[in-house]
């Protein structure tokens, strides 16, 4: 887990290698105004979570760190995750502080192409990484089901 201190949806520091006291972190890096993958992708690690035994449910914690902190303010996670699911942790704070952290995990993170809406889209991997309690990178996700990624994330819990 990258030694990073960014800035949570309530306006708080935290530090993904530090912080989270959970036995399994659960990260993704991506962005609110994302127009397609990453709805989908918070949608299913939250499902996977609330479909643990309720004995397990409590020892997963679901990051998401921007790729686009311009636009992705604490407020702006705050209000989207609520209606994603509140126990996410949304990150937030300066892209020169993002990206080596994406990189560090293999996730690039680049300027995508600018919308004729006049906003833009930011290229990103969309891979959703799993660590267990030691804060190792054990499990790598992509286009898993729902069902796979629960028993990953009971796997990581131990």
């Amino acid at each position: 887990m990258p030694d990073v201190t960014l800035t949570d949806q309530d306006g708080n520091p935290y530090n993904l290698a530090e912080d989270p006291s959970t036995a399994a972190v659960v990260l993704f890096f991506g962005y609110t105004n994302c127009p397609d993958v990453c709805p989908g992708i918070l949608a299913d690690m939250a499902t996977a979570k609330r479909r643990l035994p309720e004995d397990l449910v409590d020892d997963v914690t679901l990051i998401v760190v921007t790729t686009d902190p311009a636009r992705d303010t604490p407020e702006a996670l705050k209000e989207y995750l609520a209606r994603v699911d509140d126990s996410f942790i949304g990150l937030t704070g300066s892209l020169d502080d993002i990206k080596p952290a994406a990189l560090s995990l293999g996730i690039d993170i680049a300027e995508g192409k600018q919308l004729p809406s006049g906003g833009y889209e930011v290229d990103h991997g969309s891979y959703v990484l799993g660590f267990g309690e030691d804060r190792l990178l054990r499990v790598v996700w992509n286009e898993v089901p729902v069902s796979g990624m629960k028993d990953d994330y009971a796997r990581l819990i131990g």
